[in-house]
């Protein structure tokens, strides 16, 4: 769906860069598909992490993304799993894909692994084995209703993947927004946000057997990890950790990511949660709009206008 007029209805590139260094680095061989083949578009290739930088130096990486192959050619025979990763083409270009459909119950029915990251469930929602949907009844999770509401692109989706999901009769598990979240189900692992890709595959590897290789977390990570430390325990022991290592975080993800939840927020327990990760970001990362947003959350507070 992405064009170069229209790049946020493409892939997400971080969630395909995370995904193959994690089956690469673990010994695996790595085909890429798309619908159509050729270089599909993706979204913003941001070399600030560790794993798109690499990615867009590495030649093989690169020609593999630039050269797809056409999903009506791929073979079930040829691979132990299927990985699906989103961006908000997936929930446009995916979902009614016959060939996604055939490969992932083919590759399923041969005692495979089914793997997908955020917007990559949309193409399982189609997708039937023996007669039943795929997802009915097991524990699933995606980019949820809350994310879509603060990142998505709701005019090009036109639906909610989670409540499709939940209307099949899938047990559908979601966690704060951006947190990290990884769910299996057997030999089907899905993953709630770009930064649960690298787990999410991870989890796929388990699954078909296999022992991922111990790794440093990526920073976007941690980031997402301290900021979960922030709202579930408190402001001080996540600035104390921030402080310790103010590189192994991204202080302005931590900010905007406050800053859209306050925009949003439409109670009290939001402000507040969306205020401390606005505060936990200020001696790292200044920027006026969020300054702005701080003193709304403060007034909104004192007030108890929620």
């Amino acid at each position: 769906a992405g064009t170069a007029e229209d790049p946020e209805s493409g892939y997400e590139f971080d969630e395909l860069t995370q995904a193959w260094w994690t089956f690469v680095d673990n010994g695996y061989e790595v085909d890429i598909a798309s619908p159509a083949g050729g270089e599909p578009q993706s979204e913003e290739k941001n070399p600030m992490w560790a794993f798109n930088s690499r990615f867009l130096k590495d030649e093989a990486a690169m020609h593999a993304a630039s050269n797809t192959i056409p999903l009506v050619s791929v073979s079930a025979d040829d691979y132990a799993a299927v990985f699906i990763i989103g961006g908000s083409g997936a929930a446009i270009d995916l979902p009614d894909n016959t060939h996604l459909q055939a490969l992932v119950a083919d590759i399923y029915d041969r005692s495979g692994v089914i793997g997908a990251v955020c917007h990559g469930p949309a193409g399982l929602v189609n997708v039937t084995i023996d007669g039943r949907p795929l997802l009915e009844d097991r524990h699933v999770t995606a980019f949820t209703n809350d994310e879509e509401a603060l990142f998505g692109d709701k005019e090009g989706n036109g639906w909610s993947l989670e409540d499709r999901i939940v209307d099949l009769g899938a047990r559908f598990d979601g966690a704060g927004v951006m947190q990290l979240h990884v769910i299996s189900d057997g030999r089907l692992v899905t993953g709630q946000n770009p930064f649960s890709t690298a787990r999410t595959a991870e989890a796929t590897i388990r699954a078909m057997g296999g022992t991922p290789k111990a790794r440093a977390p990526y920073r976007s990570e941690m980031t997402m990890e301290l900021a979960a430390i922030a709202v579930n325990d408190g402001l001080e022991p996540a600035a104390s950790r921030l402080a310790a290592n103010p590189g192994d975080y991204e202080a302005m993800f931590l900010a905007l990511l406050g800053y859209y939840q306050f925009k949003a927020a439409d109670d009290g327990d939001t402000v507040r949660d969306a205020l401390t990760l606005m505060t936990l970001s200020q001696p790292y990362f200044q920027h006026e709009m969020v300054d702005q947003a701080i003193e709304s959350a403060r007034d909104r507070l004192a007030t108890g206008e929620d």
